[in-house]
This record gives C-alpha cells, sequence and structure tokens, in this order.
C-alpha cells in the first residue's frame, strides 16, 4: 500500500471509536489522542518526529496555527490546521498551558517516533482497510501531499509544508499522482481528437 484513499482516510478516523470499554474518562482521552495523532499525520502531513516533539504552548487556538520545530532546527515552519482539530486538541489538553503536545501514558511526556508508528498501527488494525497491516505514518504523509497535489497546490509549496531543503526530495510524491495525470491527460486527448473531428465534419 503506497498511499489511503479518501474513503480509506475516513475507515481510519472512524477505527479510533472502536475502544475497549474501559474506564468512560479514559477511553475517552485514549480516543481523542489516536483521532488527533490521525488528523496531525493525514491533515498535515507531518512525520513522527515532528509530532513527538510538538508541545502545547506551540498551539493557538484562536489562531488555528501550530508552530512545529522541524528537522531543520534554523528554520520554523507554519501549519495551519483545521478548526475541527483543534477543538479535539483542547477538550484533549483540559487546561493544560505546557507541555507535549500529545501525553504518553507511560512516560507521562512526550511519545517517541516509534509510540506514535504504534498507535497508528493499533488504529489500523481495528480497522476494516484491506491491506491494513502495512498502514503507517508514512502512508498517511503520502496520502497528505498526495490529495495536495491533486487539489492543485504546487510541488514548491509542498516542499515549505515539510520543509525539504531540495526540491527534488518533494518532487518524489509526484509519483503517487501520475496515474490521475495520466488518465485526465488521456482525457483531455480524447476531448481534442472529437472536437477536431466536428470540426472537420463541419468544413466538409
Amino acid at each position: 500500500m503506497l498511499f489511503l484513499r479518501l474513503d480509506q482516510a475516513l475507515e481510519l478516523l472512524r477505527a479510533c471509536e472502536t475502544v475497549d470499554p474501559w474506564h468512560t474518562r479514559t477511553r475517552q482521552k485514549i480516543i481523542l489522542k489516536q483521532k488527533l495523532a490521525v488528523r496531525y499525520f493525514m491533515l498535515n502531513g507531518l512525520s513522527p518526529m515532528e509530532l513527538a516533539s510538538a508541545r502545547i504552548e506551540h498551539l493557538d487556538p484562536v489562531e488555528s496555527i501550530l508552530f512545529l520545530p522541524r528537522r531543520h532546527w534554523k528554520r520554523n515552519c507554519i501549519t495551519d490546521i483545521d478548526r475541527e482539530t483543534v477543538k479535539l486538541q483542547i477538550v484533549y489538553s483540559e487546561g493544560r498551558k505546557k507541555g507535549s503536545l500529545l501525553v504518553s501514558r507511560t512516560t507521562g511526556g512526550h511519545y517517541t517516533p516509534s509510540g506514535l508508528w504504534d498507535l497508528i498501527k493499533r488504529v489500523a488494525a481495528r480497522s476494516n482497510i484491506v491491506g491494513k497491516e502495512s498502514i503507517t505514518p508514512l502512508i498517511l504523509k503520502r496520502t497528505f501531499a498526495r490529495e495536495w497535489l491533486l487539489s492543485g497546490g504546487s510541488v514548491s509549496s509542498l516542499q515549505e509544508q515539510f520543509s525539504h531543503r531540495h526540491l527534488w526530495s518533494t518532487a518524489h510524491y509526484l509519483r503517487f499522482v501520475m496515474e490521475d495525470v495520466k488518465r485526465d491527460h488521456n482525457r483531455f486527448m480524447e476531448r481534442i481528437k472529437d472536437a477536431k473531428t466536428k470540426s472537420a465534419r463541419l468544413v466538409s
């Protein structure tokens, strides 16, 4: 599996609700945390390292903007978050002003990237997606990149979003939309041929 379709992405979010019925408060926290992790990966194209190092004080609920330290320490990238994610984060944080954005139950602090990897694996295992065993945060990042490019976003803006130093690192994600490009090109060429045929008939 290289990426998720939109219906598969929604199925992954629905799978967050199917948590074992523990204490209601604990269960609600687990659901919120899993939803947030999936949404941050899928709607912002974050890597496990970026999400693991994110802190609650970097979140501005009013402006719906998240300041995240990227892998290049000298630069910070501003990432827009959708309002639904902000609402979930406010409920999840319960008035916390500082600390890890997503809190680990075992350490009480930051998640490790491998811990976030395992979290996505657990959510995917409860879904009905074909090939769910191969779903990872990397696949969610590819899904983000694919939807970004299909919705009209440029490669250079995606490069800024991912904080890639070289454009060719971002251009690698173009391969996930090539089939759509080929299909649209074929449709375009068919329309051109039809137009030429019609104009030829009119002339004759």
